[in-house]
């Protein structure tokens, strides 16, 4: 069993987003992005691997293919495996934790 308080690794940077893995295992990963207004994923999608999108704070838009999905918090999107998509902030922060399976192994990391 792990445990930790997602409240205590919000990080921000004027750079880029923030992205920290905060649980890893062969069935699941875990991970937080925290953006600053504007910032934005490119364009990508995961082989293999289905993906949740959980809004915790702010606005933004998730791209789901061709489809633009506002987000807010307590949003949920589910990416399927080999779907192209994306996240943009509108001119809030955004702090988003997504879950990816099947996982990888490796550690829980509070850092980057």
């Amino acid at each position: 069993m792990e445990t930790l308080n997602i409240g205590d690794q919000v990080e921000f940077s004027d750079a880029r987003q923030v992205r920290k893995r905060l649980v890893m295992s062969e069935r699941i990963e875990m991970e937080m992005v925290c953006y600053e207004p504007g910032q934005r994923t490119v364009e990508h999608h995961h082989v293999g691997q289905d993906e949740i999108f959980h809004i915790l704070e702010g606005d933004g838009t998730v791209m789901v293919e061709d489809e633009a999905v506002p987000v807010s918090a307590g949003s949920v999107v589910y990416i399927p495996a080999g779907v192209k998509h994306s996240v943009e902030t509108d001119e809030t922060r955004l702090i988003m934790v997504f879950f990816k399976s099947p996982g990888r192994s490796g550690k829980r990391s509070g850092k980057g």
